[in-house]
């Protein structure tokens, strides 16, 4: 096993604060396609994402810890999740199908920087270094990132600063868009339902996942399509008909959550949408769709984030005017 420093988070004395981040805010950085990945090698690949998964599990299957990698230990993977739909802030998911191995694992990448998806188009395949780099779990989630402390005063693993994406990232070729990473997990039947109800399948192996789950919005049904709902952290109700995300129904993480049905009827993923991505602004449908997106759970509850309106099919129809439209919020993780 290559070598890696777990860190308790009470440790905090361990840690260098030249590696902390103070908030979310993008860095002072700009950069053309040449410089923002190591335009040399970074060494060769000598792990996956899967094994990555396998020798840190108890790592992984935490809610908040992580660890130091001190050892040229670098993986791969495409990426098949960016921000490109302004729906997943700061963050990539790429993905490594082997299927020698039989495997198909998914991880997380935090990179303290908005408008990535030109660098980091989906099926690009990248290899990534992870010496020096931090690995473990933001509320449950699997990640490749650094420490920050929250605005609460709390340790936690949050994005890269992008200077290291200049030495610890490399690109591999030019984007597939045939590539089978991006493929979504089909999760959109019966199957699935029983699938996502199955508790045991809560674990590190199956988050984060890129899946297509079906249903309708239980806020549009017919018993609640007209009941307006008000917001906590803002004052007012949230217009009709309803939309995805509007501002005034935010939760600390700039986001708005509803919950996606199932064909079953008796199960439900949340569906997360941050109020800045243009789907926050569609009126949500009443009928039954599939919707795709990063998987993942949070407590005993699985959560899906499109990537962008694209992720609906049949596709939404179009999007309502209204002031929030304007709102230069963007999500990020709540303050924990």
């Amino acid at each position: 096993m290559k070598k890696i420093s777990i860190l308790l988070l009470g440790l905090t004395t361990a840690l260098s604060l030249s590696s902390c981040m103070d908030n979310f805010d993008d860095d002072d950085w700009s950069a053309s396609d040449a410089d923002v990945t190591s335009p040399v090698s970074i060494g060769a690949t000598n792990s996956t994402i899967a094994r990555l998964k396998s020798e840190n599990r108890a790592l992984f299957n935490s809610k908040q810890d992580f660890a130091r990698v001190d050892s040229d230990l670098i993986i791969e993977g495409v990426v098949c999740g960016n921000d490109a739909g302004n729906n997943l802030y700061q963050t990539l998911l790429i993905r490594d199908i082997d299927t020698a191995a039989g495997t198909d694992q998914c991880i997380e990448i935090g990179l303290r920087q908005s408008g990535l998806y030109p660098y980091f188009p989906l099926g690009q395949r990248i290899k990534i270094n992870l010496n020096g780099l931090y690995i473990g779990c933001y509320s449950t989630v699997p990640k490749i990132g650094q420490p920050y402390y929250t605005t609460a005063g709390n340790l936690r693993l949050g994005a890269i600063v992008m200077d290291y994406a200049r030495t610890h990232i490399e690109k591999i070729g030019t984007p597939n868009p045939n590539a089978p990473e991006l493929v979504p997990i089909n999760l959109a039947n019966d199957e699935g339902d029983a699938w996502l109800r199955a508790s045991a399948n809560r674990t590190c192996d199956n988050c984060p996942i890129l899946a297509t789950v079906r249903g309708s919005i239980r806020e549009v049904n017919a018993a609640n399509k007209d009941k307006a709902e008000s917001g906590t952290l803002e004052t007012g109700t949230e217009p009709l008909p309803k939309l995805f995300g509007p501002k005034v129904l935010r939760d600390a993480g700039w986001a708005v959550n509803r919950t996606l049905e199932l064909q079953s009827n008796n199960t439900s993923v949340t569906l997360r949408t941050s109020t800045s991505c243009p789907m926050a602004y569609y009126p949500i449908p009443e009928d039954t769709r599939n919707y795709t997106g990063v998987l993942t759970y949070y407590g005993s509850d699985w959560q899906l984030s499109t990537r962008g309106v694209e992720d609906v099919y049949p596709a939404l129809e179009e999007p309502i005017e209204h002031p929030d439209a304007t709102d230069p919020a963007v999500a990020v993780p709540a303050d924990e």
